[in-house]
């Protein structure tokens, strides 16, 4: 999440997080997790600032985009409708998350059509064993990541979730 922020407050999107776009960078057990891929980032305008951003008001500010840009099962729904900004990469991140802590993705379907028209809907549940041991904490996180744009956490924000403070108190 660090870097995404970074990035945003750079007015840089993404736009194709998934995970096959992380790498470490060694092959020590604490390598640092290096982003990759920015092949279909966008940097983006503000239309009153120059040197990086801070909050959440500015963030919102950036350039919209509309170029239909990602990977089916992370695409949010806002870049299928061509009308979006950078919280794009939150709903990939909210993906991203959901994956590595049940093993499969929150949308599905037997082709990039059912997968999408699943995103569109952007119904999707924690049911079945694997999440029976997964925090609420994680949960509640998820659910502010894959939502509708307007409700759904910043990337400083999702930093500040108490899923994230828990964890990092636990280390």
């Amino acid at each position: 999440m660090q870097p995404l922020n970074y990035c945003h407050q750079q007015g840089i999107a993404h736009r194709d997080l998934k995970p096959e776009n992380f790498l470490f960078e060694t092959d020590d057990a604490d390598a640092d997790i290096k982003v990759i891929d920015f092949g279909l980032s966008k940097i983006l305008k503000h239309p009153t600032l120059q040197d990086g951003l801070t909050n959440r008001a500015n963030v919102k500010d950036l350039d919209r985009m509309n170029t239909r840009a990602g990977t089916p099962n992370y695409i949010s729904p806002e870049v299928l409708a061509g009308n979006y900004g950078v919280e794009c990469d939150l709903w990939s991140a909210g993906c991203i998350l959901y994956i590595l802590l049940c093993g499969y993705p929150p949308f599905y379907g037997d082709d990039d059509q059912q997968i999408l028209e699943m995103v569109q809907r952007g119904k999707f549940d924690f049911d079945g064993e694997e999440w029976d041991e997964i925090s609420k904490e994680a949960k509640d996180l998820i659910k502010k990541l894959i939502c509708k744009p307007e409700k759904r956490l910043t990337a400083e924000e999702a930093l500040q979730h108490k899923w994230f403070k828990k964890a990092l108190k636990n280390e």
